[in-house]
């Protein structure tokens, strides 16, 4: 870690936090990713290596903890009390990215593991028929994983990489690249329906209110929110 050699609480805390990649993985921990492997999937361009320092690094200064995971030899990673403080400045970052640096966001990558936990996170259930029902997302521009799943039992959603043998409801086709652009809502659902960019098939139950139950990032709508798990 670099020492700014001053006396000042601004300094002491970007000695710990404004190490390359640090507040990303702070971010993946508060969005549920606990094992190594989950915070590399949803942070890709990091190297295990550099991954591993990070994570002993916040450990050493008591930003998270580690714990033996269900698998012998594995260790999954929890926000401690000092972790879980910097929720607030994690959304005021957010806000100002989003707001001040945000010129061709859309342009960069953008990870269809990340996209579809988003997505699903984001979901208003409560729009929805009280049943159980399946959406799939046929993303057209990414040939090795053309096809997820939104599976939602008993008001909750999770994410599958594959049909789990039930009737889907909602067909959603898109590419990635449009859906991020609706997702921050740079492209309005309306428009990406009607410049055919977005493709809904499903039952007018679902079509007729889709803009409530199929949320954009709330950092898009102006009311984001880190809260630890």
């Amino acid at each position: 870690m670099f020492d700014y050699g001053e006396a000042c609480p601004v300094s002491m805390a970007t000695t710990v936090l404004c190490e390359r990649w640090t507040l990303q993985i702070i971010r993946e921990l508060f969005l549920g990713a606990h094992k190594y492997s989950e915070i590399q999937k949803f942070i890709p361009n990091i190297s295990p290596t550099l991954l591993k320092n990070r994570l002993r690094m916040l450990e050493d200064n008591g930003v998270i903890m580690r714990k033996k995971g269900a698998s012998a030899n594995r260790y999954e990673y929890y926000l401690t009390p000092s972790g879980k403080a910097l929720g607030p400045l994690l959304t005021e970052f957010g806000k100002w990215g989003m707001r001040y640096a945000n010129d061709g966001m859309t342009d960069k990558q953008n990870t269809i593991y990340g996209f579809m936990r988003d997505i699903s996170g984001a979901l208003d259930v409560d729009e929805l028929p009280a049943c159980d029902m399946v959406i799939q997302f046929n993303f057209s521009d990414e040939p090795d994983a053309k096809k997820q799943y939104i599976n939602i039992r008993d008001g909750k959603a999770q994410v599958c990489t594959q049909n789990l043998g039930f009737d889907v409801d909602v067909y959603i086709t898109a590419s990635l690249s449009d859906l991020t652009k609706i997702w921050y809502g740079e492209l309005s659902i309306t428009r990406a329906i009607d410049e055919e960019k977005l493709i809904i098939v499903a039952d007018p139950i679902y079509t007729g209110n889709l803009t409530k139950w199929l949320k954009i990032s709330s950092f898009a709508d102006g009311n984001p929110m880190f809260v630890a798990p």
